[in-house]
């Protein structure tokens, strides 16, 4: 495996004419040789206990998929699960979509949800809007010591990463929408490569753009490699 995305999703968002499709996905894992985490935008948009087993099921036929369980902290029932017996059952991280479901990284029944991930070792993936504040996904990497990864900041808020980065040393971000190249070099410099990783919002979004922009950054092999897969394998350890 040369690449691992930390943004894989099928599904058709209802905000959108596109549509993920898994013989998208599937057809990019095999021309990048990647790997990445997926969750269903069923469980997203409409129903998260629905997502989630669509997400086990696509997940059970390809082993380059690490499927990602999603709740929404406004549900009740979210605050039921038993994150163990969720591990048990094969997911491999918890992904959660503020931005979409309309809550803020505020929400008092984050903390739960955030408890039940640690307690099962499972890293966090955030996605957020571009402009969501960095100093809000710092403070929730604090509460936790398993890795949480902050997908879809924009280069607008790089200056608030740079800054905000140093007080949570579990969090990572992905490198989807930072779009020129110094910015990623110099992200690198500042915070160090292994504080970055691929995400490409692929089969909703393409990952060529994304692709191309790490492919021409000015660093060294080792470190783009770092940022294509070696944090990932960091972060799972020998699931990748």
């Amino acid at each position: 495996m040369k690449l691992f995305d930390f943004s894989l999703f099928v599904g058709n968002p209802p905000t959108s004419s596109a549509e993920g499709t898994l013989e998208q996905l599937q057809a990019y894992l095999d021309e990048a040789d990647a790997g990445g985490v997926m969750a269903s935008l069923a469980g997203a948009y409409y129903d998260f206990a629905a997502g989630n087993c669509e997400t086990l099921e696509i997940a059970a036929g390809d082993r380059r998929l690490l499927p990602a369980m999603t709740l929404d902290p406004r549900r009740l029932e979210a605050a039921l699960v038993d994150f163990a017996v969720e591990a048990d059952r094969g997911y491999r991280a918890l992904v959660l979509f503020p931005s979409i479901q309309k809550w803020t990284l505020s929400h008092p029944a984050l903390e739960t949800l955030l408890s039940g991930a640690e307690e099962a070792r499972l890293p966090i993936v955030l996605q957020v809007a571009r402009n969501t504040p960095v100093d809000a996904i710092a403070e929730v990497a604090a509460k936790v010591d398993v890795p949480v990864v902050a997908c879809g900041i924009s280069y607008a808020s790089l200056g608030e990463v740079a800054a905000v980065a140093k007080r949570a040393g579990n969090l990572v971000f992905g490198i989807r929408l930072f779009a020129g190249l110094d910015n990623i070099e110099t992200l690198a410099l500042r915070l160090g490569a292994e504080r970055l990783v691929f995400d490409s919002g692929e089969a909703v979004s393409s990952h060529v753009p994304v692709l191309e922009v790490l492919e021409a950054v000015v660093m060294s092999r080792e470190l783009k490699g770092l940022i294509a897969v070696g944090n990932a394998r960091r972060i799972f350890g020998g699931e990748i």
